[in-house]
């Protein structure tokens, strides 16, 4: 994912449905990309987003899980060549009203094993552990957006470790904040909208 490019062209379409306590949001562009955000109804709360775009060949992209659980894939034994362990490392991306927040489940090293670095060129921030055993670049798309650089600060960007999962947290500027307010402020007027013209649902 780290060289996954979303770039939608055009003017995008939303059509918005509540359904099971969350808000669905899907957003299509003329060239073919598409982005699925959900919220939590009570609270606003973003809690899925989504992205795939389409090549110059006409194929979709699998989806790019910005925020939210990857999506669980069943073993095909007529297609699949090999199933993928439990035991894996799994990266989950999460979100807080105040940070960006990854876990990575089933990495029972020690926390003095983890280190925490910017790159700062290509503005990732990069996890690897001493022992040589994993490597992640992670995108923070919210602040390449907004043109905000990453800081290596421990008050900004810290990490914890217990029960085999490691919880890596990056405090979000204030400009990520208004911005990500003004964005669920403008979901949540669009589904109200949609639904009163028989639209959504």
């Amino acid at each position: 994912m780290s060289d996954f490019k979303f770039e939608p062209k055009g003017k995008p379409t939303t059509t918005s449905m509540s359904i099971g306590g969350r808000r669905k949001h899907h957003t299509s562009w003329p060239d073919g990309s598409e982005m699925v955000e959900e919220y939590e109804v009570s609270s606003n709360r973003l809690v899925v987003r989504k992205v795939r775009s389409k090549s110059s060949l006409g194929k979709l992209s699998d989806w790019q899980i910005l925020v939210g659980e990857p999506e669980k894939k069943e073993f095909n034994p007529n297609r699949d060549l090999i199933a993928s362990s439990s035991k894996n490392p799994e990266f989950v991306l999460q979100d807080t009203p105040t940070h960006f927040q990854w876990r990575v489940r089933n990495i029972p090293y020690g926390r003095s094993v983890y280190q925490l670095s910017i790159d700062e060129n290509r503005q990732q921030i990069v996890l690897r552990t001493t022992n040589k055993k994993y490597f992640k670049r992670i995108n923070v798309p919210s602040m390449k957006a907004l043109g905000l650089k990453l800081s290596d600060s421990k008050d900004v960007l810290t990490y914890t470790h217990s029960d085999n999962t490691l919880v890596i947290q990056y405090k979000k500027p204030k400009e990520v904040i208004r911005q990500e307010i003004l964005h669920a402020r403008k979901r949540a007027a669009e589904a109200e909208k949609q639904k009163k013209s028989g639209l959504g649902f």
